[in-house]
């Protein structure tokens, strides 16, 4: 769920009072709507990728002009009955949707943060009513505090809003994620029930390619061979992520919290877990954890991929219960409307079994979605 594809007043309707002019909302620039947060211009309303024009066809990608094709429209994600319709086209049972993302790059204020993955929170819980069987919704946790994080976990979780997992903006954290002020957030997951989603991003590190800061991000100006390099490693941002939470110990700590990696693809996972458990076996991971890395990888951690064929030729050997696939519905990237043709291309070699694992008990099994078993 984009920010660009939400109803205008998603913010502004459920905001409190003194912080409707700053939290996310609409406004003309230069004759055309754009979503504004705090100041901060953050994309284009309905917009494709909240950029261009307002439809897929806007974007010359393949896939963008295969959506258009297909009858995809700005309108459809964040309206139940035509996301709905969508999933049907795709030969979807159920979908997860992962949360907005980006916000902390452009709102740096604590409080209309807050209140804005507050509203997005409760709009997302009200647009899975529609069908909670089918919609599965993931909110969003605020990464500049700690309290705040927990607190938020804590009132959409069990016995709150009932969302089953909540996006962490781990770029834009104080602290890196195997830094201790992060125990009370794992605390309130695991107690809470809630699934911590850690997806890739772009702009922050010390990548050289690609958007290198969030000014360049938002403004769009990048080389395209720049950019070029970036899709193609841009997953791979998340093996940094993926080693601090298995080697902090919040694992080994928590044994009921679930973490997923979200649109990290998986056909590098193999290799760090194996190198993970060579440095262990070492003995250099002495005093951190007391089980191997890619054990509790296993127990607790997953990860999502679209068309990773090498990742799924590895899949049954490494992590067979840990990888999900994903259509990546609405971006450019994903595969709808061409889900069951991707799903035959890149797991035919592999078993029925570890198949049906990939693309639907594993993730079943991760949020624990019962009705589906």
């Amino acid at each position: 769920m984009d920010l660009f594809y939400l109803p205008p007043d998603t913010f502004t309707s459920r905001a409190p009072t003194r912080l409707k002019d700053r939290v996310p909302h609409v406004v003309d620039i230069k004759e055309k709507p754009m979503w504004v947060g705090d100041g901060a211009v953050m994309g284009g309303y309905q917009a494709w990728m909240g950029r261009g024009g307002t439809t897929a066809f806007s974007d010359t990608s393949y896939r963008g002009q295969r959506m258009s094709d297909a009858g995809w429209d700005p309108t459809h994600p964040s309206n139940p009955k035509l996301r709905l319709g969508d999933l049907d086209i795709d030969g979807i049972e159920a979908e997860v949707i992962y949360g907005i993302r980006f916000v902390e790059d452009s709102i740096k204020e604590a409080d209309v943060i807050t209140a804005t993955y507050r509203a997005y929170n409760d709009f997302i819980a009200e647009f899975c009513s529609h069908n909670p069987q089918r919609l599965i919704g993931i909110g969003d946790i605020p990464a500049h505090s700690v309290v705040a994080a927990a607190e938020e976990i804590r009132r959409i979780g069990r016995g709150g809003l009932g969302l089953r997992g909540a996006l962490f903006d781990w770029f834009n954290a104080p602290q890196p994620i195997w830094h201790s002020m992060w125990e009370p957030m794992w605390a309130a997951a695991e107690e809470f029930d809630v699934v911590l989603a850690f997806h890739i991003g772009a702009g922050h590190g010390t990548t050289t390619c690609g958007p290198t800061t969030v000014e360049e991000k938002l403004n769009r100006n990048i080389p395209k061979a720049s950019m070029a390099a970036h899709q193609v490693v841009a997953a791979m941002q998340a093996d940094e992520c993926l080693a601090s939470i298995v080697l902090c110990g919040a694992l080994e700590r928590h044994p009921g919290v679930k973490v997923v990696m979200a649109e990290s693809h998986i056909g590098w996972i193999p290799y760090l877990l194996t190198r993970m458990d060579s440095k262990y076996k070492e003995g250099r991971h002495t005093g951190l954890i007391h089980m191997l890395p890619s054990e509790l990888f296993r127990r607790q951690m997953w990860a999502t991929f679209q068309d990773d064929e090498v990742g799924v030729r590895l899949a049954e050997d490494y992590a067979p219960d840990s990888f999900c696939w994903a259509s990546d519905y609405p971006h450019s990237d994903g595969v709808w409307p061409d889900s069951q043709h991707c799903i035959r291309e890149t797991m035919q070699k592999i078993s029925k079994e570890a198949r049906k694992k990939l693309t639907h008990d594993n993730v079943v099994r991760m949020f624990n979605l019962e009705w589906l078993q």
